[in-house]
């Protein structure tokens, strides 16, 4: 706008977990001027999910989930839990897909080995990324 007085900009556009410098100006007949320099971080723009407990633990299957409290600001395109016998397991790992959007959801785990030691966490997908809950880890029943 124009004139003196307090002014109000909305800045759009800007990238996740980026950290910016604003400052404002005014333009009159004799030149521009420049306010003072202050920088802003926006957030990261993951999603911030829990993992569920795991339950109806057979020797073959168990049951999961996860609850996505938040969506970064960004829609959540795929959703599930991500399952392996090593550490941190990732959706290149075996996993479900669950839906899309916030809030709970639940998993079915097939295809396990009986007596065998799982790590399973959930996992949100948005435009900017996947972010993991936090992993748990459990013992499938033994074969009898």
């Amino acid at each position: 706008g124009s004139g003196t007085g307090s002014f109000t900009s909305n800045l759009t556009g800007l990238s996740p977990n980026t950290t910016y410098h604003v400052r404002s100006y005014a333009t009159n007949s004799v030149g521009t001027s420049y306010g003072n320099d202050v920088s802003f971080s926006t957030l990261s723009g993951l999603a911030s999910i829990t993992t569920s407990s795991v339950t109806s633990i057979t020797a073959t299957s168990a049951v999961c989930g996860g609850s996505i409290a938040d969506d970064g600001g960004f829609s959540i395109i795929a959703r599930g839990v991500c399952w392996s016998t090593s550490p941190e397991p990732t959706t290149n790992d075996e996993h479900t897909l669950d839906g899309s959007g916030t809030g709970s959801f639940t998993s079915n785990l097939t295809g396990l080995s009986p007596n065998t030691n799982y790590h399973v966490r959930s996992y949100a997908t948005n435009s900017v990324g996947t972010q993991y809950g936090n992993q748990i880890i459990f013992t499938t029943r033994k074969h009898y």
